[in-house]
C-alpha cells in the first residue's frame, strides 16, 4: 500500500486538495507549471499572469500555499493508514471514462478497487424517499446487472443508489459509489454497514479530500462523475425536481444512454421518471432487453435453462400470486384469496422461510424480488 501511495507526492495531494478550483483549471494549471509542484511555490505576480484565474482563485491559491509540506506529508500517511489511494489525472490508473468529460475531476482519492474502462458499467440513481417497490426493483436490477457481469455505479444514497448497490453486493458483483464528501466519512450514517462492504468488496470514490463534509454543494457535482463512469444511467424513481435528474441531465451531455422505470402516474415519486420517458429516455422493462439495447455481452452463470424452480403448494402459489411490491394486509389477502387463518398465516410463513416473500412491517407482505 505505501509503494501504490509512493507514486503521488505532497504536491499532488495538495493541488487535488484545492476545493475552490474546478477539475479543469486544475488540469490546465498543471499543464502550465508542469507539475504540482511548480504551482505550489508559484509567486503572487506568476499567478496574476495566468489570464484563467479570478482573483478570489489566485487569492485561495495563496492561502493554499501556506500549507506546510509536513502538514502535507502527515495528510499523506494518514491516507496510507487508511487504505485512500490517489488516481490522478493523466496517470495509468485515473478512469479512462473520466478523461474526456466536460470538466472531468483533476483527481479521485478512493478505497477500494478504483473502476477502470474494461468492464461494462451502467449508473443506478434515484429518490431518497422511495417506495417500497422503486427500492425491491432496484435491488433487483442491480443484482441482475452483477451476475451478468456488469458494474453499477451510484452514489451510496438513502433509497434507491443504496438498494442497487446491495443488489449488486449480493449478486457478488462490482459496484462503486461516488460520494459528495471525503471517503473516510460514511453519508448517510444510516448506510454504514454498505460502505464498509462496497471498501471491500467494491470501491468508493470521491473528488473531494478526506475530511470534506457531506455539503449539500458538493452532490450536484459528483453526479457528473456517476454519469461520466457509467455506459448509461438507469432512474428509478424521481419527483419532478430531484437531483436524481441532474444525473440524467449530466449523462446526456456526456452521450451516454438514459433509461427511466416507468411508475404509476399518481405517484409522486414516479412523475420525474414517467416525464423523462416522454422526452425520449429508454423504458426499462426487463434485464434482457435492456442489455440487448445497452449492446451488452453478458456473462450470467444463469439462465432461463439452469435457474432453480422453486415448487410450491396450490395454497402457497395462490398467496404468492396475490403478493407484489405493493404491500398487502392480512385482511386483503384473506379477501383475495379465501384462505383460511390458520392457512394463510402457514403459506405466508413458508414463502419467507424460501426468501421469496418479506414483512416489511406487522402483518405487511410484499414480493422480495421481481420474480421467482
Amino acid at each position: 500500500m505505501r509503494e501504490k501511495q509512493a507514486a503521488y507526492n505532497r504536491y499532488e495531494y495538495w493541488l487535488a486538495s484545492l476545493v475552490a478550483l474546478s477539475g479543469r483549471k486544475k488540469i490546465y494549471l498543471r499543464t502550465v507549471f508542469a507539475d504540482a509542484k511548480g504551482l505550489y511555490h508559484a509567486s503572487p505576480q506568476t499567478l496574476e499572469r495566468i489570464c484563467v484565474l479570478t482573483e478570489r482563485e489566485q487569492q485561495a491559491i495563496q492561502a493554499a500555499q501556506g500549507r506546510s509540506e509536513e502538514e502535507l506529508e502527515g495528510q499523506l500517511e494518514y491516507c496510507v493508514q487508511n487504505g485512500i489511494h490517489l488516481a490522478v489525472w493523466g496517470q495509468e490508473d485515473y478512469p479512462a471514462r473520466l478523461e474526456h468529460i466536460y470538466n472531468p475531476p483533476y483527481a479521485l482519492f478512493y478505497r477500494g478497487d478504483c473502476p477502470q474502462s474494461a468492464r461494462s458499467a451502467i449508473g443506478i440513481v434515484g429518490a431518497r424517499n422511495c417506495t417500497h417497490y422503486g427500492k425491491a426493483v432496484a435491488e433487483q436490477i442491480g443484482k441482475e446487472l452483477a451476475l451478468a457481469g456488469v458494474r453499477v455505479i451510484s452514489g451510496m444514497a438513502a433509497g434507491i443508489d443504496g438498494a442497487a448497490q446491495r443488489g449488486a453486493l449480493l449478486g457478488r458483483g462490482s459496484t462503486c459509489a461516488v460520494l459528495g464528501c471525503g471517503v473516510d466519512v460514511c453519508y448517510p450514517a444510516g448506510n454504514r454497514k454498505l460502505y464498509e462492504q462496497l471498501v471491500e468488496e467494491g470501491c468508493v470514490l470521491s473528488e473531494y479530500p478526506p475530511h470534506t463534509r457531506p455539503l449539500a454543494v458538493n452532490f450536484p457535482q459528483r453526479n457528473r462523475i456517476i454519469s461520466g463512469l457509467s455506459d448509461g444511467v438507469l432512474v428509478v424513481e424521481a419527483r419532478e425536481k430531484s437531483g436524481s435528474l441532474i444525473t440524467a441531465d449530466f449523462a446526456l451531455e456526456q452521450g451516454k444512454e438514459l433509461y427511466a422505470v416507468p411508475g404509476r402516474i399518481s405517484d409522486l415519486s414516479s412523475q420525474g421518471t414517467n416525464r423523462l420517458i416522454r422526452q425520449g429516455a429508454g423504458i426499462f422493462l426487463n434485464m434482457e432487453d435492456f442489455l440487448q439495447e445497452m449492446h451488452i455481452f453478458t456473462k450470467t452463470e444463469e439462465n432461463s435453462s439452469t435457474k432453480k424452480k422453486i415448487v410450491l403448494e396450490n395454497s402457497e402459489r395462490l398467496v404468492y400470486s396475490c403478493l407484489d411490491l405493493t404491500p398487502r394486509n392480512l385482511e386483503e389477502l384473506l379477501s383475495e384469496t379465501g384462505l383460511g387463518l390458520g392457512a394463510l398465516m402457514k403459506a405466508l410463513e413458508t414463502l419467507r422461510n424460501m426468501g421469496i416473500v418479506t414483512e416489511i412491517y406487522k402483518n405487511y407482505y410484499v414480493r422480495s424480488g421481481i420474480s421467482i
